[in-house]
């Protein structure tokens, strides 16, 4: 790949540029060395082009979300309801109603999707008789 793209797909454009030299004659060797891709790619792109799918990109692949739409309206609802819930609390709450397991980690993840702020820990209620007891 390479060291310009950082593990990204090269652009539309740049495929343009690619496809455009072969066709001007260019040898898909020299147009490889060019513009630093393997020869297995421009050839692609060459056969892309003739196919019409030069645009076309596949996705990125990987695992598919285990949260899926309805899970996440479960957790906004639940947020609504009950606010002052730690992520855990909200984890348990989610698994109770649909029976997805997941970690504290993934409710995180969905509450950041959707910009929410929510409750980290258990609150511990500072106590006054404490207070008192200490500065007595």
């Amino acid at each position: 790949m390479a060291p310009w793209t950082n593990g990204r797909r090269y652009s539309s454009d740049l495929r343009e540029l690619v496809v455009k030299a072969v066709e001007e004659g260019q040898a898909p060797e020299s147009v490889a060395q060019t513009y630093r891709m393997s020869l297995k790619t421009v050839k692609s792109y060459v056969a892309k082009k003739a196919d019409g799918t030069l645009h076309q990109v596949k996705g990125s692949g990987g695992r598919p979300r285990l949260v899926q739409e309805h899970h996440e309206m479960q957790l906004l609802k639940q947020v609504s309801e009950k606010p002052d819930s730690t992520l855990e609390e909200h984890r348990v709450l989610l698994e109770a109603a649909t029976g997805l397991k997941i970690s504290f980690k993934t409710v995180d993840r969905v509450f950041r999707r959707h910009h929410i702020k929510h409750k980290k820990k258990v609150s511990s209620q500072v106590s006054g008789t404490r207070n008192r007891e200490r500065d007595s």
